[in-house]
């Protein structure tokens, strides 16, 4: 290592030049982008469903969903380029699991169904996001984390009220 920057100090370049342009994240920091990407897909993909088969209330937060959780996806992509991580594309092989079982429901089967995933899902999601707030490293990923927790907490008091 010294013998490196020795070396780019022999040749006028200056130490800025050997920094790395990626942010190293911690392993908290990168598997809170790992797990949050994904969850937020499944969220996405779950309220589609229940945008396409609930009643009008399932429905309703359905879309609520979609919208919040797309907007979230959206800001932690951009958040996760700047760190150099690529996020997931794709659900977990549980979460995929879901939601192939959701989409065999209909009628109240599956609005019951959707509404306990969700809440469980939210629960899971609130204790991730108040980690990686509290806890994390990442100055972006922690204020991130501590921005999204509200609108988590409100999805868990609107799922409630759904059921």
């Amino acid at each position: 290592m010294k013998i490196i920057f020795a070396s780019l100090l022999a040749l006028g370049l200056p130490a800025a030049a050997f920094a790395q342009t990626t942010n190293d994240l911690s392993a908290q920091d990168r598997n809170f982008v790992i797990t949050a990407a994904a969850a937020g897909i499944a969220e996405v993909q779950a309220g589609q469903l229940a945008a396409a088969k609930g009643d009008s209330a399932v429905q309703a937060v359905g879309n609520r969903m979609v919208a919040d959780h797309g907007k979230a996806n959206d800001t932690l992509n951009a958040i996760a380029a700047t760190k150099g991580v690529t996020p997931p594309t794709q659900v977990t092989s549980d979460q995929a699991a879901e939601l192939t079982q959701l989409q065999g429901l209909s009628g109240a089967a599956f609005d019951s169904a959707y509404l306990k995933d969700q809440r469980t899902a939210h629960e899971t999601a609130i204790k991730l996001f108040e980690t990686e707030a509290h806890s994390g490293t990442d100055p972006a990923l922690k204020s991130f984390a501590a921005k999204t927790l509200p609108t988590l907490k409100m999805h868990l008091h609107m799922l409630k009220e759904a059921a």
